[in-house]
C-alpha cells in the first residue's frame, strides 16, 4: 500500500503534477521509491492525460488538492488476484513517476478488457 509523491511535486506543489502527468497508470505490485522503468513495466493500463485533467482545489484549513480524471482505458496486460494495484500519475517526457497512490479493489485484471479510473484526490494538508 505504498503512496509516492516525486521530490518534485514536494518541492514544488501540485502544480508540477498538474502541470506535467500526460498519462495516468493502472499498475502493479508497486514498492516505494519504484523506477519510471519499473512502473512502465508494471503497468496493466494507461489513458492520456493533459493539465487540464486536473483540477486544483483548495480544501480551506485542509490544505489543496488535484484530481485525476475519469478515464476507461483497455488493458493492456493482466494481473493476478496477488497483485497489489496502484494508480500513478506519470510524466513520459521527463521520465518520471510524479504521484502514486493505492488502487483498494486488487480485482483481477484481465487484458484487453476496459479498466475504469475513478477520481481520486492527491492532497498536500496544512501542516498540523
Amino acid at each position: 500500500m505504498p503512496k509516492y509523491f516525486h521530490p518534485d511535486v514536494q518541492d514544488n506543489g501540485l502544480n508540477e503534477a498538474k502541470n506535467n502527468a500526460n498519462q495516468l497508470h493502472l499498475i502493479k505490485n508497486y514498492a516505494q521509491g519504484d523506477s519510471y522503468a519499473t512502473v512502465l513495466a508494471n503497468s496493466l493500463a494507461n489513458a492520456a492525460t493533459v493539465s487540464g485533467d486536473y483540477p486544483l482545489t483548495n480544501q480551506g484549513t485542509l490544505g489543496r488538492q488535484i484530481t485525476s480524471p475519469l478515464k476507461s482505458p483497455a488493458s493492456t496486460a493482466s494481473s493476478i488476484a496477488s497483485d497489489d494495484l496502484h494508480i500513478a500519475l506519470l510524466d513520459t517526457v521527463g521520465s518520471r513517476v510524479l504521484m502514486v497512490t493505492d488502487e483498494t479493489s486488487d480485482q483481477v485484471i484481465t487484458s484487453p478488457n476496459v479498466v475504469n479510473f475513478p477520481a481520486i484526490n492527491f492532497k498536500m494538508n496544512q501542516p498540523v
